[in-house]
């Protein structure tokens, strides 16, 4: 789990990235990244309803927040991130939604 003062939560936030920041694309998912002048960077995830009910967007949330938990340390510290989901992962695995992150976060220039 991501610690609570990692993550991203009011709409607000995640608007003024997404107006604001740099995109990064990829085949399933975006980055969308703002640097950030506070020192714990935050980390929002965004998967829409074409994605699936419920529980397949909660599935999806759920393995992204874990491969971005266990590459923190991996992680600049100094912008904020938003993952946006696109349609057709649900039908990847866990290793290819970790590959595709990690492609992102180098594209962007995001990873120590």
């Amino acid at each position: 789990m991501i610690a609570k003062k990692n993550r991203l939560k009011k709409n607000r936030h995640f608007n003024y990235i997404y107006k604001k920041g740099e995109r990064v694309f990829g085949k399933h998912i975006n980055l969308c990244f703002l640097k950030t002048k506070f020192q714990p960077f935050k980390v929002g995830f965004s998967v829409s309803n074409k994605i699936g009910k419920s529980t397949v967007r909660n599935k999806v949330k759920r393995r992204m927040r874990e491969i971005v938990r266990l590459n923190f340390n991996k992680i600049k510290w100094t912008h904020n991130l938003i993952f946006v989901a696109k349609e057709g992962i649900e039908k990847l695995t866990y290793k290819e939604i970790e590959s595709e992150i990690l492609f992102l976060l180098k594209r962007a220039d995001l990873i120590v």
